[in-house]
């Protein structure tokens, strides 16, 4: 048996965490990598005659210099082989180079501040302002919001039971990337009126309305490379930098509410994760914060000084 047959298989038969068959977009992302950057050295090779050093000549000269693709590249050629070794297929996985399935993101997320959120969503078309405040304030992905429809939401919660992906320009509607993902959220009062004013100003009145259609009053989810023009040109005339995208919403909700008080558990909810490892993900010390905690240091500091001149 060739890699290639091999992984096609795994393909088919590969299953989510839940036991379900891989997201529409999840798989379309392996068989790109497959094909593009494995099946061209890897492919026609026995599954049994694949050892390290032939691991280690093909990862030198893959993507050099694309760190994050190259990374995502190797640890599912590495998954690929840890289920034939599970299947006795090999007595052991030859992707034996430390840390090449792991890497620093090019670009540092950026947290936003509070008064950057409201900057970005008075810039963004006026239909979808809530989008922005829904990243920030509720922690939603970007295929939760585009999905989301009447019935899902009011002033005070809302219930994320779907996600909409996209594969060959079209829409895939599913659940959540986990079963931790379908879950109500408690809308922060503060955003509660805009939620109002959209549902009144933009939604059409079935249940069933999409809140961000791809043309008002459409049926049709908005195609996520839509959404991020517009969000990439409104970026452009915000203080945020250019680099700031979508997801980084989300990542400013989860550290603004831990830096609020929130347990891991409560973020793990709120966020839908499925562990509190990949909660600890999106906790960012930003700079205002550290420069309190950093006041507080000197004010500890003087406090013990005063004490030690007065004796006490």
């Amino acid at each position: 048996m060739t890699f290639r047959e091999y992984a096609s298989g795994w393909l088919d038969e590969r299953r989510s965490a839940s036991g379900q068959p891989l997201r529409v977009s999840t798989r379309r992302g392996y068989q790109h990598l497959l094909e593009h950057q494995v099946y061209p050295t890897l492919g026609d090779r026995r599954l049994s005659a694949l050892t390290p050093e032939i691991i280690l000549t093909w990862y030198r000269s893959m993507l050099p210099n694309r760190p994050t693709s190259r990374a995502r590249t190797y640890a599912v050629l590495r998954t690929i082989l840890t289920t034939a070794v599970d299947d006795g297929l090999l007595q052991r996985n030859p992707c034996r180079i430390r840390g090449a399935g792991r890497s620093v993101p090019a670009t540092p997320t950026t947290v936003a501040t509070p008064a950057q959120v409201v900057e970005l969503a008075a810039h963004v078309p006026e239909r979808l302002a809530l989008a922005v405040l829904l990243g920030a304030w509720c922690q939603l992905r970007n295929g939760e919001v585009l999905e989301l429809r009447r019935g899902d939401i009011t002033p005070e919660r809302v219930a994320v039971t779907r996600g909409v992906t996209w594969a060959n320009g079209e829409p895939h509607v599913g659940p959540p990337k986990t079963a931790a993902g379908v879950r109500v959220v408690s809308v922060p009062p503060h955003i509660a009126s805009a939620i109002t004013d959209h549902l009144a100003r933009h939604t059409a009145a079935e249940p069933s309305a999409l809140l961000f259609p791809a043309e008002p009053g459409g049926v049709r989810q908005m195609n996520p490379v839509t959404f991020s023009y517009y969000l990439k040109r409104a970026v452009g005339r915000t203080s945020l930098p250019p680099t700031f995208r979508f997801h980084w919403l989300r990542h400013t909700g989860l550290t603004l509410a831990a830096q609020s008080g929130a347990t891991i558990a409560e973020l793990q909810a709120r966020a839908g994760h499925s562990t509190p490892s990949t909660v600890m993900l999106y906790q960012h010390a930003t700079e205002v914060r550290d420069r309190a905690l950093a006041d507080a240091l000197s004010r500890l500091a003087a406090a013990d000084a005063l004490s030690a001149v007065h004796g006490g």
